[in-house]
């Protein structure tokens, strides 16, 4: 009626609105007007970005997000129980309920707990992945062994797990006065441990950018290092059975020297093969190989370094029995001590793999390896075998890493493809580089998508003409390098063994129910016994490089007339 009179009298139309049932009839059928214009427009311009993935055509590819449902079957959504992943995606799986529920790998699983994990520089690795664990582990009391570069997890949550019970010990090869001691020479219990000893100090101690070296070198110094070590164990008392007695005896000897030290030993005697070995090369080249190992020790002409390694405050097999947290704080600007680090990580895992096998074949507790920076932390020779066998014996490996082609060059020759392949679980937090983007879509696979071309009037015409439509279908990456690159900071995704992958946002640790009772101590506040006195010390004198504590019969004088005594077989056995 409104509109009819309207038309008979247009010159009214305006006084009309005076009227409000006239002023809010027209409001509405402005705002429906223009909500249906928005749609169309939106609808016209976003109908050729959509990717249509044809979930039931599998021509070019299957690949596809996990549906909720199965994320439910596989993962602990919500659980709150076993290692923390993050949380749903918004938007996505369960992603509209609040709040977010936690994504875990339950305890009771098929997949290994072995994680690899993916994470540029300042894509959370740490306050995503790293505390939200040490929390999650110490809440289900297992035992916790930690990389730290910096020293923050030490500083942000040793007071918190000795409130729960935890034996904390740091090994701070940065802050040595504020580190637990450790001596390697304590873990050699037989000529393979010696040969393992040997190998990681090689590895481990090539000169800072360098490509490699000869291996008649490294031959040559890895048989003089397991005999001098092997001399030491068997023969300088307990309390002098260390590296630095093992660098004192190398940086006091000449080549004539070390050989009248060996050559009267036995012939069964567990140092005579190696140092045999070494012997066959003439003076020049014996001189040139005791001062490459040397070089390679050199470290231990410091004081401070000597004190570190002299005895063990720290058990190595400890962690296997009972809740233990073991800190390695080391330095990530430099490798000046990653031979230490290698050495220290080497004989936690002999030393817990040899505890459960003989006791049942499992540790007492499981023993989680968080590796934050695994790459930096010292090549662990045969890692790729460790990894792969840890599973039963209740020794679980979190391996983190910035990017693919630092893993590469600690572990070339496809062991880095090893260590991903033997981790069920690869947790994707952020990529700066092409190759680990590329390694990702690789990993997340192809789909078939279906094409759509269409065919339009131009102009105004245009806004409400469909025109024809062509449709075809072809392949495509699940997410291509770029769109890798491009994912937003939040996100995560996680990629399982036989699943399809899983679109995550990152949990900060800050929100886990644990985190309100952390506690934070400075690394200068942790000082143990042996600090005091060695500090004390430093004020009185400056202590030499150490000189050999004890003369056994074969640490002779370095005299060409010397006579060994008649009876040096009797005194070894």
């Amino acid at each position: 009626m409104f509109f009819l009179e309207m038309y008979k009298n247009p010159k009214e139309c305006f006084t009309a609105f005076k009227q409000p049932y006239v002023t809010k009839n027209w409001f509405i059928l402005y705002i429906a007007t223009l909500f249906t214009i928005t749609i169309l427009v939106f609808v016209f311009l976003k109908r050729d970005q959509t990717v249509n993935y044809k979930q039931d055509d599998g021509t070019h590819g299957t690949a596809t997000w996990m549906s909720a449902q199965t994320a439910k079957n596989v993962l602990g959504v919500g659980l709150n129980k076993g290692i923390i992943f993050g949380k749903m995606a918004e938007g996505g799986l369960l992603g509209l309920i609040k709040p977010k529920p936690i994504v875990t790998l339950p305890p009771k699983t098929y997949f290994n707990r072995n994680v690899a994990i993916f994470g540029a520089s300042g894509s959370m690795k740490s306050r995503a992945y790293v505390r939200n664990n040490i929390l999650q582990m110490a809440s289900e009391g297992h035992s916790i062994i930690v990389t730290d570069p910096k020293g923050e997890l030490f500083q942000d949550t040793s007071l918190f797990l000795e409130s729960r019970g935890y034996n904390v010990k740091a090994y701070n090869l940065s802050n040595m006065q504020h580190s637990d001691r450790w001596n390697p020479i304590a873990e050699v219990k037989n000529d393979i441990d010696a040969q393992l000893f040997a190998e990681v100090v090689i590895a481990n101690t090539k000169m800072p950018g360098s490509k490699g070296s000869d291996p008649f070198w490294d031959r040559g110094e890895q048989n003089l290092l397991k005999a001098l070590v092997m001399f030491v164990v068997n023969e300088y008392p307990e309390g002098e059975r260390n590296l630095p007695s093992v660098y004192s005896l190398l940086a006091s000897s000449s080549p004539k020297h070390v050989d009248k030290i060996f050559s009267g030993l036995p012939l069964n005697h567990p140092a005579k093969m190696p140092y045999n070995i070494y012997a066959q090369a003439n003076e020049t080249v014996r001189t040139g190989i005791i001062i490459g190992l040397g070089t390679r020790l050199q470290v231990f002409q410091n004081n401070l370094v000597q004190q570190l390694a002299e005895t063990s405050d720290m058990d190595l097999t400890l962690p296997g029995q009972e809740k233990c947290a073991y800190f390695a704080i080391v330095p990530d600007t430099d490798s000046t001590f990653d031979f230490l680090a290698g050495l220290f990580f080497s004989f936690l895992f002999i030393n817990l793999t040899r505890y459960a096998d003989l006791n049942g074949g499992k540790c007492d507790k499981e023993v989680y390896f968080l590796l934050d920076e695994f790459p930096n932390i010292g090549a662990i020779p045969d890692f790729t075998k460790k990894i792969s066998t840890i599973r039963s014996r209740g020794i679980h490996s979190s391996v983190i890493f910035q990017n693919i082609a630092q893993l590469k060059n600690r572990y070339p020759n496809d062991a880095w493809q090893e260590i991903i392949g033997n981790c069920d679980s690869r947790l994707f937090l952020g990529a700066t580089d092409y190759a680990t983007a590329q390694f990702v879509s690789d990993l997340l696979g192809q789909s078939t998508v279906e094409d759509t071309a269409s065919t339009t009037r131009a102009g105004l015409e245009g806004l409400f003409d469909f025109g024809r439509v062509t449709k075809r279908v072809s392949k495509r990456n699940l997410l291509n390098p770029d769109e890798i690159l491009r994912l937003p900071h939040k996100n995560a995704i996680l990629i399982l063994r036989g699943q399809e992958p899983v679109l995550l946002e990152k949990m900060d640790y800050t929100t886990h129910p644990l985190a309100k009772k952390l506690q934070s101590r400075k690394i200068k506040d942790y000082k143990p016994t042996w600090s005091d006195s060695f500090r004390e010390s430093r004020q009185l004198y400056q202590k030499p490089v150490i000189q050999p504590k004890t003369q056994t019969a074969y640490d002779l004088p370095e005299d060409d007339n010397y006579k060994e005594p008649e009876q040096k077989a009797n005194m070894f056995w």
